[in-house]
């Protein structure tokens, strides 16, 4: 016996009531501005360098954070390494011990709803330094 395909979706609408805001997921906007630049570098200790990721907030008052994610490639891959929550706070630190010395990232932001995301925001990059210009 066959089991019968699930029907194929032209299109979908979900929202959610964060307190008195109705968001649609379809209206999610990513934030703006994204910048990366980089943060404290130790070369004695290699996993101590560090990436400033900032950007502006997003205008969907309803989104209740931000997933930053990080590449190697300006058009990805993308992985998810770190969440900001509440809609006012612009920024995030990476210091996952994973980043390499002359080596360029680069960033995207999404804005956050409980589970849905906005599409990525423009990609910003930043290389890191050798380890023997590292101050």
């Amino acid at each position: 016996m066959l089991a019968a395909a699930a029907p194929a979706l032209a299109g979908w609408s979900s929202s959610v009531d964060a307190g008195s805001l109705a968001v649609s997921s379809a209206t999610l906007a990513a934030p703006t501005g994204v910048a990366a630049a980089q943060g404290a570098c130790t070369p004695r200790q290699r996993t101590s360098l560090t990436v400033v990721v900032t950007w502006a907030a997003t205008s969907s008052p309803g989104a209740t954070g931000y997933t930053v994610l990080r590449g190697t490639r300006a058009t990805g891959p993308f992985t998810a390494e770190g969440t900001v929550s509440g809609i006012s706070t612009t920024s995030w630190t990476d210091a996952t011990g994973q980043l390499r010395f002359t080596t360029t990232y680069y960033y995207v932001v999404e804005s956050t709803v409980q589970s849905w995301t906005s599409p990525n925001s423009a990609t910003a990059s930043v290389t890191t330094p050798a380890s023997r210009t590292c101050a």
